[in-house]
């Protein structure tokens, strides 16, 4: 009974990320204050069809999305890490200027890039920078359209290369440490919720 509930939300979730690449490209303003319950629910999602019994992944998931934050908040208050940006109020409720979702977002995000690309290569090195690489693509994606949905602006407009190397930096040595528990995620799931992320941040960078 379970399993199949956790079924049914990852089709909601589909459903909700099929309705909001519609929506947001039709009424903007309407769709955009549901933005951070979308990445709630998203990562609710892989949370419940990843191994939480086990405390280790937990604790590995929300250390590494406390260490994001962290590291978006020095990011954002010296742009020495990414560039100089700050957040707008697209992502919802913020601390010391960075949304709370966000970190959470980047946390799932690296999880489900190192799983899915753990079922491709067995180096732990490779799978790590692969999967950097991959992360740190789907934010070259996100950043097209991040100032028209008011979730952060770089000084000066677009990033330069310097946040780029700066992620790639950030997501390997992040989760270096966690990987053993990291790769026990379901690969399932996390190859799904990457496609749909990419899916929903190419619909709106074509037609919005």
């Amino acid at each position: 009974m379970i399993k199949t509930y956790k079924s049914y939300l990852l089709y909601f979730l589909m459903l909700v990320y099929v309705s909001g690449s519609i929506g947001f490209v039709v009424n903007p303003p309407f769709f955009s204050p549901f933005t951070p319950y979308t990445l709630l629910l998203t990562c609710f999602v892989f949370l419940i069809h990843s191994p939480v019994s086990v405390k280790k992944f937990i604790f590995a998931f929300f250390s590494v999305a406390f260490l994001g934050f962290i590291i978006e908040v020095i990011g954002v208050k010296t742009g020495l890490i990414f560039g100089k940006y700050s957040y707008g109020n697209g992502l919802g409720i913020k601390f010391l200027e960075v949304p709370l979702i966000i970190s959470i977002n980047w946390a799932m995000l690296i999880f489900a890039g190192i799983t899915t690309v753990s079922r491709i290569f067995a180096n732990k090195i490779t799978v790590l920078i692969v999967a950097s690489l991959l992360v740190t693509g789907i934010d070259l994606l996100i950043e097209q359209v991040a100032p028209k949905l008011d979730f952060w602006q770089f000084e000066g407009g677009l990033p330069g290369l310097h946040n780029y190397l700066g992620w790639i930096g950030v997501a390997f040595f992040i989760s270096y440490f966690f990987y053993p528990t990291i790769i026990k995620g379901n690969r399932t799931v996390s190859l799904i919720i990457l496609i749909l992320q990419i899916i929903f941040f190419t619909s709106l960078f074509i037609f919005i």
